[in-house]
């Protein structure tokens, strides 16, 4: 298993490099006091309690290889006991030689102290404490590709939050735009209407635009607070002056994609060291059938007690071998159940590959829509700003109503607001190809900051071994 764990190590390192080099995250220049994409990223890697929360649950499931390291090694107890003793003696009617009169009745105390410290040191288990590391260090690794996977949508979700206040902000400033324009407009058809050039139908037209473009400007600024305060979810503050996103490549096509989710995405990581959680388990299963070898040895000593002598002292060293002959049908119920459990997780592992593979098609083919309806926006921004320009002079040689160039005006309304909404679903439809390749975590983005190293607490918890002197002699198939 530690080979295969290579192996994948190694296709993940090379991945990682490569979406590195493929991710730019390069904001475009701005003013200092601007915040970059880049910036708000860090902040939600570094304050977002739900990220602090996994890396402490991670930290729980180090001890799991803890744990299962110890029942290979030395354990020792001390006990002891003390104690009251009373001895009493009844009168003998029999005469002593010697004495005038019988043995008189009496009590007698005595107060022993006994200590002893007992130890085992396991020699063969038949590989059960080994089976039982592997399956720890698999399901550590399984966490690991877990906690990023959770970086990754929490990034994900932080990225997106970035573009929806932009977008929400651009929003707001046409609309408020626009409501000046068409304040404008109302103004002008009041003015022609007091010199008799206007009639009351181009007024309440303009009346019922004004009060639509109120309205319009009253939901886009609610909508950009909603906004505003999902990104101080994320980010832990207020956005002030975000400068535009920065470009990120993409493969080149949607089957490279698909190979690189293969070697980088978290889940499918998570679930392949999940099955190789499931083979070890299978191991530890299958070594109750083997027998144990321990060595064990005690030392005692007493104190104080009654009769002749009143102390003691014993020592003892042997070795305990133990046979296993039935369990019940215990022992192979748990190895259908790990064998079972082994096949759950290889079909867990397919189904998170084909999940994956079909995320990608559906992102990949989000994006070339979002691509093809921000062109086809932009051009219709360019042709209704030309209509609307066209009616304006129209109106003033008598050809067109006011109508005409309310309703021009509106069409380069949605126009511009249909071209916001298009650049940011394609914004979003990239970042989620690379939140699906694996390359939306903070070290694939190369975000500036000090990056949690997992590895870091298992050494920390693990720097023992002076506790483990037996284990460099004792092979590592007997334990």
């Amino acid at each position: 298993m530690g080979s295969r764990i290579q192996s994948w190590a190694k296709r993940r390192l090379s991945a990682l490099l490569l979406l590195t080099a493929m991710v730019c995250l390069t904001a475009p220049l701005g003013t200092s006091q601007a915040e970059t994409l880049e910036e708000a990223l860090v902040s939600a890697y570094n304050h977002h309690p739900k990220l602090k929360a996994e890396r402490a649950r991670l930290r729980e499931l180090d001890e799991n290889y803890i744990q299962a390291r110890s029942h290979g090694r030395l354990t020792s107890t001390l006990s002891g006991t003390a104690s009251i003793d009373a001895t009493r003696t009844p009168a003998l009617d029999i005469p002593v030689p010697g004495f005038d009169n019988v043995i008189q009745s009496g009590t007698n105390f005595a107060t022993p102290i006994a200590a002893q410290v007992q130890f085992i040191q396991p020699i063969y288990q038949g590989g059960r404490v080994s089976a039982l590391k592997s399956q720890a260090m698999a399901s550590i690794y399984a966490a690991r590709e877990g906690l990023r996977g959770q970086e990754t949508q929490i990034l994900l979700d932080a990225a997106n939050a970035y573009i929806d206040v932009i977008r929400d902000e651009e929003r707001a400033r046409i609309r408020r735009k626009n409501l000046q324009v068409i304040l404008r407009q109302k103004e002008a058809a009041d003015t022609r209407f007091e010199v008799g050039a206007g009639t009351r139908t181009d007024m309440a037209q303009a009346e019922a635009r004004l009060a639509g473009a109120k309205v319009g400007l009253a939901q886009a600024d609610a909508q950009l607070q909603i906004s505003r305060a999902k990104y101080k979810r994320y980010m832990g503050h207020m956005p002030e002056s975000l400068q535009a996103v920065p470009r990120f490549a993409l493969p080149t096509t949607e089957q490279e994609a698909v190979n690189l989710a293969h070697d980088n995405n978290p889940l499918v990581l998570a679930a392949m060291h999940a099955e190789q959680a499931g083979e070890a388990g299978i191991k530890a299963a299958k070594s109750a059938y083997k027998p144990t070898v321990a060595l064990t040895g005690s030392l005692s000593a007493v104190r104080g007690q009654a009769g002749f002598p009143g102390r003691a002292e014993s020592g003892m060293i042997g070795a305990q071998v133990s046979v296993p002959l039935t369990s019940g049908g215990m022992n192979k119920s748990r190895i259908r159940q790990a064998e079972n459990a082994k096949t759950r997780l290889h079909f867990e592992t397919r189904d998170a590959k084909m999940g994956l593979e079909a995320s990608i098609m559906q992102a990949w083919a989000g994006l070339r829509a979002a691509r093809e309806g921000l062109q086809a926006s932009q051009v219709q921004v360019q042709a209704a700003e030309v209509a609307f320009e066209g009616v304006q002079l129209e109106k003033e040689v008598g050809r067109r109503t006011a109508l005409d160039v309310l309703n021009a005006e509106q069409e380069v309304l949605n126009a511009r607001l249909t071209v916001i909404d298009s650049r940011t679903e394609v914004e979003r439809a990239i970042y989620q190809i690379l939140a699906l390749t694996g390359a939306f975590d903070a070290q694939s983005l190369s975000l500036p900051t000090q990056y949690y190293n997992p590895q870091d607490n298992l050494n920390d918890v693990s720097d023992d071994d002076y506790l483990g002197i037996v284990e460099e002699i004792i092979p590592e198939s007997w334990r």
